[in-house]
């Protein structure tokens, strides 16, 4: 990661129109808005049932009202067996009782709509059930579906016994080549072995995707976030082993161990997306609404941006997650480092984006405890770009503990009870803690589906919206408010102080008042000068992180004092400026 020198840094990125303000450019709603994840299992149950659903939803749409969202993105809902908690998907178009069904899709969109909310959905394209009917129909090799999947006779042993045709390994570990006794063939599956994989080389399998991105737009919805996209397309030649990665500690049974040249992000994946985004492309013609497209992408900022010319709009940035990502000893030069991966590597007139949690990965309060959420979704929430929040962030919620024996996430349980833990998504879908009554009012069920964190009788969307002290979740509706500045919308960030401790940046575009956000990501007070970075000598507090005495006072930028966790978003007022 380079170093970018001085603690002082006023270097104006390149991507944000080098040695000027920018001027007011068009943006798309999608780059004006915090895009909120919803996991539906664990937002709000309407029924009782012990699981969230689409009606438990729409009946809390208002509280993204409230937070200042006007894009929420929902994970599966679709019909599935839920061997992966909805990324199985038996019915791509329709919706699975547990959630509801295709009325309260209707009724949701409609509802965003009234509400001025966009609606983003799961799109899943690599892989069935291998309950869905396309599947059933090619074990039984009835045309069209013959080949809709990655079938092989696999190699033949000396003892004439069938194996499987190379050294492959699933995300989650393990075999990927899964012997069908009726089809008398191996299939191939990048994740669990109920979730077989899609052939894209099959024209036909490209046409039925395509009508189903088609289904979802005719039904209203604003945008897709593709999963998996890396995983997509394999090679032709799938009697090819792929070559030992050689990173350390990692056992054969591991995803990590291989370096999947054969398996992972291959050119074709190209052509899929462009026939995507015709598809949406279409109907943005006919009605004149933009319709958007994310993708999931963990790699390289080289390889994430090369999606941006095959037709997305933007590639999930996941530098803050990993591979490096924010960890517990991170300060602010690591932090600034960590942001910077996204705008020194950003192609021209491209837009950034950040996200600090989501599904699949630890909480930012299991990486640097609960004190630090309001620093976090400060840098989250005034960073130049398009910002991914998952649920509970805004108030900080907490990962709870789940014994192996309560386990229910596939990827922990393929890793045993000793390595669990380390790979075991449940602790981080916890339900949403609405208030402190029974369940925190996520569900009337004696059991949901997940464990509520007994923290929730203090921790909750209801006490802290009344709070007399500024509480997270008024911080961060604060900060979603401030982002329709046209400084924090499309203004330009230079950064400012960076040292072991403080991050700070300044936030500015032509004739609109200039900002300062500094946060101490340290383990010490600083002490700091930031006056040769902004055009001022005092400051006035517009946001800070709640762990301050004072608020709407006018600050000495020379000599800023924050302890760990603190940060400050001030006003910049030249010396003819009174508060």
């Amino acid at each position: 990661m380079r170093a970018l020198g001085n603690s002082v840094v006023t270097l104006c990125l390149s991507l944000l129109s080098f040695g000027h303000i920018q001027a007011k450019p068009d943006l798309k709603w999608w780059q004006t808005t915090i895009v909120y994840q919803i996991y539906p299992r664990s937002f709000k149950d309407s029924d009782g049932d012990g699981v969230g659903d689409l009606k438990g939803i729409i009946s809390k749409l208002d509280h993204f009202v409230y937070l200042g969202v006007q894009a929420i993105w929902l994970s599966p809902f679709y019909k599935s067996p839920n061997k992966d908690f909805g990324y199985d998907i038996s019915n791509h178009t329709d919706v699975d009782p547990l959630f509801g069904d295709l009325d309260d899709v209707t009724e949701l969109i409609e509802e965003c709509h009234k509400r001025d909310i966009k609606v983003i959905i799961d799109f899943v394209p690599n892989h069935t059930s291998d309950l869905h009917p396309w599947f059933q129909a090619s074990i039984k090799k009835q045309e069209p579906y013959t080949d809709f999947y990655v079938w092989t006779d696999g190699k033949t042993g000396p003892d004439g016994a069938r194996t499987k045709p190379n050294n492959w390994l699933g995300v989650f570990g393990g075999e990927v080549w899964k012997w069908n006794d009726e089809r008398k063939q191996f299939y191939y599956h990048a994740f669990v072995e109920e979730q077989p994989d899609l052939n894209y080389r099959n024209p036909k399998v490209v046409d039925e995707m395509n009508k189903v991105i088609d289904f979802w737009m005719k039904m209203g919805v604003d945008g897709i976030r593709v999963d998996a996209i890396t995983n997509l397309i394999e090679t032709e030649d799938i009697f090819q082993d792929e070559p030992r990665s050689y990173k350390p500690g990692v056992p054969p049974f591991q995803y990590e161990y291989l370096d999947h040249i054969y398996t992972s992000n291959l050119p074709e994946i190209r052509g899929a997306i462009r026939g995507w985004r015709n598809v949406m492309d279409k109907h943005s013609q006919k009605d004149g609404l933009e319709r958007f497209m994310v993708v999931e992408f963990y790699d390289t900022p080289e390889k994430r941006n090369a999606y941006l010319d095959y037709g997305v709009h933007l590639p999930f940035n996941f530098d803050l997650i990993e591979p490096i990502g924010i960890r517990p000893e991170s300060g602010g030069r690591q932090i600034r480092d960590l942001v910077d991966i996204e705008y020194a590597n950003l192609p021209q007139n491209s837009w950034p984006n950040f996200v600090m949690g989501n599904h699949d990965r630890k909480r930012i309060t299991k990486k640097r405890g609960a004190r630090a959420a309001n620093a976090f979704n400060m840098l989250l929430l005034t960073l130049k770009g398009t910002p991914t929040t998952y649920y509970g962030e805004e108030i900080g919620m907490e990962e709870i503990h789940v014994s192996f024996e309560d386990t229910q996430d596939p990827w922990g349980l393929n890793y045993g009870k000793e390595r669990y833990e380390e790979f075991s998504r449940d602790p981080c879908r916890s339900p949403l803690q609405w208030n402190d009554g029974y369940q925190s009012g996520f569900t009337t069920a004696n059991k949901p589906w997940l464990p509520v964190h007994p923290n929730y009788k203090t921790l909750n969307i209801q006490t802290q919206m009344a709070s007399n002290d500024l509480s997270p979740i008024q911080l961060y509706s604060q900060l979603a408010r401030l982002r329709q500045e046209p400084s924090f919308q499309y203004g330009d960030l230079f950064y400012s102080v960076v040292n072991d401790n403080i991050f700070s940046y300044v936030r500015q575009t032509e004739g609109q008042p200039q900002y300062l956000v500094t946060i101490n990501f340290g383990k010490s007070k600083s002490i700091d000068d930031y006056t040769s970075s902004v055009n001022g000598r005092e400051g006035k507090v517009i946001a800070h992180t709640g762990n301050f005495n004072e608020q709407n006072m006018k600050i000495d930028l020379s000599k800023i004092v924050l302890k760990p966790d603190q940060g400050l978003v001030l006003e910049v007022l030249s010396n003819k400026d009174e508060l």
